[in-house]
C-alpha cells in the first residue's frame, strides 16, 4: 500500500515522502524523483523527530510545485550527485499510480 506524507520539521515542509510498503521514498525537486531515503525511515518507524501527516495526490503535487523538497545545490551537492544516477528513483506519476491502484 502507498500513502503519502508530508514531512516537516517545526513549520518547515521538508519532503513529500511516499511510504511504500516498509520504504519510505523522498521527492527532490532538483531531480524530479523519489527517492529511498532511510533517514527518513527510521525516523519515521522509530525516531519521529519530525512530523508527518497524510495529504492526497492534489496536495503532493502543489507542495511539490511549490518547491518541497528542493535542495541546496552547494550544501548537498554529494548527496544529489547520487540522486541523480539512482537507477532505482521513481518518478512521480509512478508513485501517483501506484497509491491509485491500491484505492481501487
Amino acid at each position: 500500500m502507498t500513502r503519502l506524507l508530508l514531512v516537516k520539521q517545526g513549520e518547515r515542509r521538508v519532503w513529500v515522502a511516499a511510504l511504500v510498503d516498509e520504504d519510505v521514498w523522498t521527492y527532490v525537486g532538483n531531480t524530479g524523483k523519489f527517492h529511498r531515503n532511510e533517514g527518513v525511515r527510521d525516523d519515521y518507524f522509530g525516531g519521529n523527530e519530525a512530523e508527518y501527516g497524510e495529504v492526497g495526490i492534489a496536495e503532493a503535487r502543489r507542495l511539490m510545485a511549490d518547491g518541497v523538497g528542493t535542495v541546496d545545490e552547494g550544501r548537498l551537492a554529494d548527496s544529489l550527485a547520487r540522486w541523480r544516477q539512482d537507477a532505482d528513483a521513481m518518478d512521480p506519476e509512478v508513485v501517483f499510480a501506484s497509491m491509485v491502484a491500491d484505492l481501487a
